[in-house]
């Protein structure tokens, strides 16, 4: 997996794509529109950005940040305690019931099982540049994957209009599969340390069950194994 990931501009994937003299009529619009489908396809954590706000919880909810893609989690600013999802088909007040807090979100609303408070939400969102643009992995094999979707997916358009042979397609869609799949396992493949991690997570005699209220802190530390001698009398 990419350890270090960089950004560039969206506009640089314009450019190539445009380069094509098929394709010179390929707006702006189009190629976020085509981002952000790939960004879903291949799904790595690392084609996002960590973010983290804070929400003032009234009549038990509150509007989440615009830019979410998904929540990691949601936390509980006074206890520090984390909510965990919600299973309450009525939205029972549970903040101080052994189950405790617990969220759901709904049309862009986070919903919890508490009426007021505050709490911390740890989410994913896309990269944005300073005019808003979504801004891409400076990484030559995602570049590739990216190029050659927009491609096939605008050779799409213009072959149902009878615009482009069927060979110029399915080179496009040739050239995507070959290079998203590259792009998966490049950046879904654990790097030396957090294979380490994964080791210390499924190497244990006790498995350890309230990792999600420490906010995964300890989930990857290794178990050390204390041997005593017996004294001989």
């Amino acid at each position: 997996m990419v350890n270090e990931v960089r950004f560039i501009s969206l506009r640089e994937i314009l450019s190539r794509v445009t380069r094509h003299k098929a394709l010179q009529d390929v707006d702006l619009e189009a190629v976020i529109q085509y981002t952000l489908e790939l960004f879903g396809l291949i799904g790595a954590p690392q084609l996002y950005e960590d973010k983290l706000v804070r929400l003032c919880i009234h009549n038990y909810t509150a509007e989440l940040p615009c830019d979410i893609v998904r929540i990691i989690q949601v936390r509980d600013e006074h206890t520090g305690i984390a909510l965990r999802a919600m299973t309450d088909s009525f939205n029972t007040e549970s903040r101080f019931l052994p189950g405790g807090a617990s969220f759901k979100t709904q049309n862009g609303t986070l919903v919890t099982s508490f009426r007021e408070g505050q709490v911390l939400v740890a989410y994913k969102a896309v990269h944005v540049d300073a005019d808003n643009l979504p801004m891409l992995p400076d990484d030559q094999v995602f570049l590739l994957a990216l190029e050659n979707y927009i491609k096939m997916r605008a050779f799409e358009d213009r072959y149902d209009q009878d615009k482009i042979r069927r060979e110029v397609l399915e080179k496009a869609e040739a050239q995507y599969s070959f290079y998203a799949g590259k792009a998966v396992s490049r950046f879904k493949t654990p790097s030396e340390s957090e294979m380490q991690a994964i080791t210390g997570m499924m190497h244990r005699m006790i498995p350890s069950t309230n990792e999600f209220e420490a906010g995964f802190k300890g989930l990857g530390d290794s178990e050390n194994y204390i041997v005593r001698k017996a004294h001989r009398r």
